[in-house]
């Protein structure tokens, strides 16, 4: 029987924090400019500041919602709340504490500190951000205690919601308010005023972004959203709760499917089959209304591919395409290596080769002038035009090169230019050494890779990612790189196995592992990626036992299911979409509701 007095400590309010996580934290978007020093500068595009909107200031507001969380906890333990700390609870408490050991400890021990502790350009997720993500897991698990905190989170959450779907909405229909010069005042600072009309924004209309920075993590978000409304609305019983649900259905549908992200896709198909197993023995009952959801589904999928011109049936047709090629069902048409234009590129002492799929170029630095070769060791004619620098090669062979020799900061350097083969050359009298656009010398040594040849355009190029990043493993088993170092860590010189992969862009920055378990195990370690599959193992395996066969007649254990399905959804799309500040805090919110859900229904049905 509860008191007075714990009615006065389980006010509402005390929720505040958590509830500005999932309604305003994803709506979040303003500059910053911060400056590029170290390793973010030597592995970032050249730039010497990072103009980021929708990270930085998500991250700093987290951990002061984090921060706020925790001092709302310490007044209710002031307070004597006996509910805080639920006992039954301990195997996620004691994992936490594993996963957060591992993650001090792979900051601590990383090479890359500065960036493990603030994060990487455009990302800044570091220490102290995943530290706040943990924080307000445990913080909702804490205050969560009864069905009214339930429906005030699931409330603001749905508030939060409805703002990123009617701002996605209008991206897909070719207004977007980022465009707009009254939108732009809003996120840009005073001294940056003058720089709203040379903004360029990555997307147009038909693909939806919203405030969450890219349309994949859009995916990410709608992967937990849209079956979490459809689920609240097939098992509500409240008319008018069913239409606020149904509402929320149809608008976070076009979220998911207008961000035309295949990860959002995936994730949700995982959490309908998980919702179809739960709700096996009363589908029945509710027929009616999932044949309504399934039928606003297909509308809304033939509606938006006939807007976009079948964009989105590419995009389906796709993620089926590549799934056959994975599976060997389907063979891999796409152009294999002998389209990359770079063969191969060496340097030995004041020696440098070229080889390209059409003629090999040999040149040699001495006496502070190059010659030519071709493959066979034959001297290549050639004239130098002192005024721009511009080296001719009079062979027919070597037509498309643009070749161009002088001095930077008394370095003299080589420019070739081919094509999409873009090389510079850092000439010494005893040494030829490739450089980047930052001056940093670049390792010609072989790249290790594992799986995937072949088939590295996979998933928008992840099979690359991932063949080159699961080498990377080998250095991580117990710590990691260190919190958001994957970019530094990863093999950046990989120049040739980016053109393939990206088309013939060499110097593509790889930022992210586009997989989330991957992500976790580079930067900090194998061990903390076990804590965390644990952790969301526990959760599950619970969720079945309270929810398969549930006969789903109380709220709680409608929002409970809902709130598993959403979990799932986000961990599918986890298998081709990384944690990123717009979205993780949202789940680990969901994560921690359902963790107190779970226990509230366990302890009224005696099942703990």
């Amino acid at each position: 029987m509860r008191t007075k007095k714990y009615d006065n400590y389980a006010k509402w309010y005390y929720l505040l924090p958590i509830m500005f996580v999932v309604t305003v934290l994803p709506l979040i978007v303003y500059l910053k400019v911060v400056p590029l020093t170290g390793a973010s500068y030597d592995t970032w595009t050249g730039v010497t500041e990072n103009y980021d909107f929708f990270s930085y200031y998500k991250g700093m507001w987290l951990i002061i919602a984090a921060a706020l969380g925790l001092f709302m906890v310490v007044v209710r333990a002031f307070q004597n709340d006996p509910n805080l700390l639920k006992k039954e609870l301990k195997q996620f408490y004691l994992v936490i504490g594993v996963y957060l050991l591992f993650i001090v400890g792979s900051t601590i021990i990383s090479d890359y500190r500065a960036v493990a502790l603030s994060g990487y350009p455009d990302r800044y997720e570091g220490v102290y951000v995943l530290i706040a993500y943990l924080v307000i897991f445990l913080i909702t698990i804490a205050l969560i205690q009864k069905e009214s905190h339930v429906q005030y989170l699931l409330g603001a959450l749905m508030i939060g919601a409805f703002a990123v779907g009617i701002i996605g909405l209008f991206q897909y229909l070719g207004y977007d308010p980022f465009k707009m010069d009254f939108v732009k005042s809003l996120f840009l600072p005073e001294q940056y005023k003058h720089i709203a009309n040379d903004l360029e924004f990555q997307f147009d209309k038909y693909v939806i972004y919203a405030t969450l920075f890219h349309y994949n993590y859009v995916g990410s978000y709608a992967a937990m959203l849209f079956p979490l409304c459809f689920t609240l609305f097939i098992l509500t019983k409240s008319k008018s709760f069913k239409i606020a649900m149904g509402l929320m259905t149809l608008l976070m549908g076009i979220v998911w499917l207008g961000s035309n992200a295949r990860s959002g896709i995936i994730g949700v198909a995982f959490a309908f089959i998980v919702l179809l197993i739960a709700i096996n023995k009363i589908i029945k009952k509710y027929w009616k209304y999932f044949a309504a959801g399934l039928i606003i589904v297909l509308a809304l999928f033939i509606g938006l591919n006939q807007i976009s011109n079948g964009y989105i049936g590419t995009r389906v047709s796709s993620l089926f395409t590549d799934a056959k090629i994975l599976i060997g069902m389907e063979e891999n048409t796409a152009p294999g290596s002998e389209s990359i234009p770079l063969k191969e590129l060496k340097t030995s002492g004041n020696q440098g080769t070229i080889v390209t799929p059409s003629e090999t170029l040999n040149f040699v630095f001495a006496d502070d002038a190059l010659a030519f070769t071709d493959g066979n060791g034959i001297p290549l004619e050639t004239s130098y035009d002192s005024s721009n620098g511009k080296i001719t090669i009079h062979n027919p062979a070597y037509k498309d090169y643009r070749l161009s020799y002088g001095r930077i900061d008394n370095n003299r350097i080589l420019n070739l230019v081919k094509g999409n083969i873009l090389l510079v050359f850092d000439l010494k009298p005893d040494r030829i050494s490739l450089i980047d656009n930052k001056g940093n010398e670049v390792s010609l040594e072989p790249v290790e890779a594992w799986g995937f040849e072949g088939n590295e355009r996979i998933g928008s190029s992840r099979g690359y990612i991932w063949s080159r990043s699961l080498p990377l493993l080998k250095n991580s088993l117990i710590f990691g790189y260190g919190p958001d170092t994957f970019a530094i860590a990863f093999p950046q010189h990989d120049i040739i196995g980016k053109m393939y992969a990206y088309h013939g862009d060499m110097w593509q920055v790889v930022d992210k592992p586009h997989n989330l378990y991957l992500q976790i195990a580079i930067n900090t370690g194998v061990i903390s990626l076990l804590a965390f599959l644990f952790l969301v193992g526990n959760y599950l395996f619970r969720c079945f036992r309270l929810y398969v066969s549930n006969p789903f007649d109380s709220f709680l254990s409608q929002a409970g299911v809902a709130v598993f399905v959403a979990i799932v959804g986000y961990l599918g799309a986890a298998f081709f979409n990384d944690s990123v500040v717009s979205v993780a805090p949202v789940f680990w919110v969901l994560l921690g509701l359902g963790v107190s859900v779970n226990h509230i229904i366990s302890k009224r049905t005696g099942s703990v």
